[in-house]
């Protein structure tokens, strides 16, 4: 299994304290469910998997499910326990062992840790008390006395529980780190005083190994050191803005950054991440960045992989190919198309920004009647009868395909919202891979630049 930029988790430093001898933590596992899912155990660099059973009748609705683990640790450290969509936090300490229930029947959807040796476990199931989505309206100079209650509620319940000092100390920055990650995406949404800042800076400073264990310090920071580095920035918007607005991010944490594997995660996961979602197009800085700073073997494998991929679907390389049934069931593919550039409208039924585009895209159709632009509209609905019924209602022109909500056309394009466009030249390669719209008076010059009439 691949850890950190290619399925967002999280690889562990080592931890701070004194060595222990190893000891064996078991975990008990066991689930009442519909279906058999993995459980993943985080933590140190290791993602553990928990092997599961069904207990008593296999054909049942709801199966009894049970598995444990037992992992050899020689110091406290922070991990989180993984099954479908829940993620509880949990402590492992050498020699404590302790039990994870799930019960996900229609009437529970909960989860409970328990442990005689272990009560810490017990303890961090429970919820913390966290702002919520209401917060996001208040005012700039309110959110700070807000998010402080917030800290000093879970503080006290923290302190009532009676752990021992260094647990308390790790916990309460791991509570801190959690409520002011809020901060970091509410300041990224309104202007802000200097407090707010340097709050940020203040636990964005800090820089101890072992804060890479909690993955409320890791989320914080990825947050937090862009809205630092994006500060009072007039951001653009599209593919080439956000590939600025990275670069950025990360000549931030090349200089601010100290710790050399929070360094290379923050600069990673940025780098990844952009170029998955918008390939290599103004990217040359990003990729001197990391390499000037990132020397881990998985990161820099994961980076020279996607920027491969990214490169791919750059001006000039040919395009990925595509083969899908038009309105009457005929199949059509790109190698169809070829003497002529190719303007292609990726879109959905349900989505509202793409039919808006449609009465703009009619006009450029008919503009460019009998020239050689063919005008492809890929859908991405996964109802085929509804698309069929929709193209008709709507008269829609050009070539109409329906192609799925997943594809390998979208994979390779790297499709995340609709609309997305597309031109390709005459013979099948990319011009532009994230095209302007319809709407855009830029699309109707670039295309009456390259039109010319097709000879009967």
């Amino acid at each position: 299994m691949n850890k950190i930029l290619l399925t967002g988790m999280l690889a562990f430093a080592a931890t701070s304290g004194f060595a222990q001898k190893s000891k064996p933590v078991t975990i008990n596992f066991s689930a009442q469910d519909k279906s058999v899912q993995e459980v993943e155990i985080m933590f140190e660099e290791t993602d553990t998997i928990i092997p599961l059973t069904v207990v008593g009748d296999a054909e049942a609705t709801t199966k009894k499910l049970q598995g444990k683990v037992s992992l050899n640790i020689d110091h406290p450290t922070y991990g989180r326990i993984v099954y479908r969509w829940k993620r509880t936090p949990i402590y492992l300490e050498p020699g404590k062992d302790f039990d994870v229930a799930w019960d996900l029947t229609p009437a529970a959807l909960n989860v409970e840790v328990t442990s005689k040796k272990s009560k810490i476990n017990t303890y961090l199931s429970g919820d913390l008390v966290v702002p919520t989505m209401g917060d996001f309206g208040k005012g700039a100079d309110e959110i700070l006395p807000i998010l402080e209650e917030y800290v000093n509620k879970n503080y006290k319940k923290l302190e009532s529980q009676k752990f021992d000092k260094e647990f308390v100390e790790k916990e309460k920055l791991r509570i801190a780190y959690r409520i002011y990650n809020f901060l970091s995406d509410f300041a990224q949404q309104k202007p802000c005083d200097q407090p707010v800042y340097d709050i940020l800076e203040d636990l964005a400073g800090k820089s101890d190994a072992w804060l890479m264990q909690m993955p409320e310090y890791s989320n914080f920071m990825l947050s937090a050191v862009s809205t630092l580095a994006l500060r009072d920035e007039d951001l653009e918007e599209g593919p080439e803005g956000q590939t600025k607005a990275v670069t950025k991010v990360l000549e931030y944490a090349s200089a601010k950054l100290k710790d050399k594997s929070l360094k290379e995660y923050i600069i990673g996961t940025n780098a990844v991440a952009v170029i998955k979602n918008n390939g290599t197009k103004g990217a040359e800085r990003i990729k001197e960045i990391f390499e000037q700073n990132v020397t881990d073997a998985e990161i820099v494998s994961a980076f020279n992989e996607t920027w491969k991929e990214g490169s791919l679907l750059t001006a000039g390389r040919p395009s990925p190919d595509f083969s899908f049934p038009d309105i009457n069931g005929k199949k059509v593919s790109l190698a169809d198309l070829r003497g002529k550039y190719v303007y292609i409208d990726v879109w959905a039924t349900w989505c509202v920004p793409c039919r808006g585009e449609l009465p703009h895209l009619k006009k450029m159709e008919e503009t460019f009647k009998g020239m050689n632009i063919a005008f492809v509209s890929i859908s991405c609905d996964k109802n085929k009868e509804k698309w069929e019924s929709f193209v008709k209602e709507q008269q829609m022109g050009g070539i109409q395909l329906w192609g799925d909500e997943e594809n390998d056309f979208l994979r390779a394009y790297r499709v995340q919202t609709v609309p997305r466009f597309i031109m390709l030249d005459p013979e099948g390669r990319i011009v532009n891979p994230d095209m302007t719209r319809p709407s855009d008076p830029q699309t109707l010059q670039a295309l009456g630049m390259v039109a010319m009439p097709v000879e009967e």
